[in-house]
């Protein structure tokens, strides 16, 4: 373990730390200078003491690879991450500004117009969250930050998965998480949340701007989490007659008690708070323009779109490279961060030329790893499911080479996915978790070959080649034209990426086969 945390130690080799922002129970965040790109940046550290845990650091980088999956001028960016001697960190945007907490115990009530704006902001980039599978659970005033041009940026998303549990469990069935006093009713009863639930949270955001105090309020905040079960809230006009009825209504329905009777995405959150803007929906602050130095999520390298995420499902296995720590953890107080990075969605379908079939993603049976030129035949094949369950929070990764071209007497290794039937095979998509360069083909096949060369040449190649790009969640599209029939497709790993140490690995978080059937 290297020497106690103070300023001036640099971390990764590069992120100077300055002075401290923030400190909680799970460690520190720090003002720090990154002379690589001229800038000032926050840099998030874990507790030396919790850097040993491995179950810890195991689901800090499950939850992380989902969190890189959202960005929004509303959420603060993610950088890099890292870990140096021990100490493991993540750098992140550095807002200047302050929480909304702070803002409402040094002011109070916030004008109506900026109270809706405040509230819509979150909930446009927490629809962006959930559109990827990830529900905050820990909504509260703390986890905004306000700019003085008045942009609210929303931190600290999944915080209250990473850092709700004790001992050797994150998290556990029936366990409550996240900050008592902002809890929906059904996190307070240990029940599974979505996001009706943050719907939840941000109406009691929301009526705490618009009346200086949190609608259930009683001598502890577990008590007041508890109160919420057994009465509604008092009507907000009762402590602001000037609330605007229409949007008292907007708040009644955001914190029904019953989660079907809330509003059923943030989306219809946010464009119902749209009239009571400041200067109306149009009145909304632009987005930013993004730092054009930042590193931001590479975007697809084809017209194939990536896959839509759904609710995050633990399964992943832990990668075995310091290079994906990414760390989330809850301050409590003071200034928190994290930030996400975001890939752009579609229906899952390319356009086709006029009377062509349709080319869509095409329904996957099964998969199963594929390493003939192996000892015993396997890859990780616990983990192989991953790859089809539409969730880039879980992966399957390779055995650790000691070459990039796996070397030995293999020629690779990779994972045969079934389509089923017989389909009309134009196109492959692998997104990986982790740094490039890689490299693969795609073989397709009526049957599986029990060897490499039963498959015949190749029908398409796939790829990342960004060196020097820290985390990667981007997908890579093999074009095959013209489409052929197959009902077996064949990823075949040529060339693994670096994970430090002298040593190779990739870890593939989906893919997908595109056709016509």
């Amino acid at each position: 373990m290297g020497d106690p945390l103070e300023p001036g130690r640099v971390l990764g080799g590069r992120y100077r730390l300055e002075r401290v922002i923030a400190k909680g129970g799970m460690g520190t965040v720090w003002q720090a200078s990154d002379p690589l790109l001229a800038r000032e940046v926050a840099v998030k550290t874990l507790d030396p003491a919790l850097s040993g845990d491995d179950a810890l650091r195991t689901r800090f980088r499950r939850e992380a690879v989902a969190a890189a999956a959202v960005a929004h001028p509303n959420i603060v960016a993610t950088y890099d991450t890292g870990e140096d001697d021990g100490i493991a960190f993540i750098v992140m945007e550095l807002v200047e500004g302050v929480t909304l907490r702070r803002m409402i115990d040094t002011t109070g009530a916030l004008p109506v117009g900026r109270a809706a704006d405040i509230a819509a902001q979150v909930a446009d980039a927490l629809s962006v969250a959930h559109a990827r599978g990830l529900v905050h659970r820990d909504v509260k005033p703390g986890n905004v930050l306000v700019q003085p041009d008045s942009r609210a940026k929303v931190t600290d998303f999944g915080i209250a998965k990473v850092a709700g549990g004790g001992g050797d469990e994150l998290t556990r069935t029936g366990m409550v998480v996240g900050t008592a006093r902002y809890l929906a009713p059904e996190q307070v009863e240990g029940h599974d949340v979505d996001e009706r639930s943050d719907v939840y949270s941000l109406g009691l955001v929301l009526y705490e701007m618009l009346t200086g105090e949190a609608p259930f309020e009683a001598e502890t905040d577990i008590a007041t989490a508890v109160a919420r079960l057994t009465a509604p809230p008092g009507p907000v006009t009762t402590a602001r007659p000037d609330v605007p009825s229409g949007l008292e209504q907007v708040l009644e329905r955001a914190l029904a008690r019953d989660p079907q009777a809330r509003w059923p995405t943030a989306a219809a959150m946010r464009d119902a708070l749209g009239p009571f803007r400041d200067g109306g929906a149009s009145g909304a602050p632009t987005a930013a323009r993004a730092d054009a130095t930042m590193p931001v999520r590479l975007p697809p390298r084809a017209a194939a779109p990536a896959p839509a995420a759904v609710a995050a499902t633990p399964g992943g296995s832990s990668l075995a490279r310091g290079i994906l720590w990414v760390l989330a953890f809850a301050l409590g107080a003071g200034l928190g961060y994290a930030g996400y990075r975001s890939v752009a969605e579609d229906d899952g379908a390319r356009a086709s030329p006029p009377g062509a079939p349709k080319v869509e993603a095409l329904p996957i049976v099964s998969v199963t790893d594929y390493d003939p030129e192996g000892d015993d035949g396997e890859e990780n094949p616990d983990q192989i499911d991953a790859i089809i369950d539409q969730d880039v929070a879980t992966w399957w990764e390779t055995t650790t080479y000691f070459q990039p071209d796996v070397g030995g007497n293999k020629r690779g290794v990779g994972f045969v996915v079934d389509l089923g039937a017989t389909r009309s095979v134009s196109g492959a998509e692998m997104t990986t978790t982790g740094p490039e360069p890689w490299s693969a083909q795609v073989y397709l096949g009526d049957t599986v070959a029990e060897e490499l060369d039963g498959w015949g040449p190749p029908a398409g190649t796939l790829g990342g080649s960004q060196v020097g790009i820290p985390m990667v969640l981007a997908p890579s599209t093999a074009d095959i034209e013209p489409a052929r029939a197959a009902r077996y497709v064949l990823f075949w790993l040529t060339e693994l990426p670096p994970v430090g140490n002298d040593r190779y690995q990739l870890a593939v978080s989906e893919v997908r086969v595109l056709g016509s059937t």
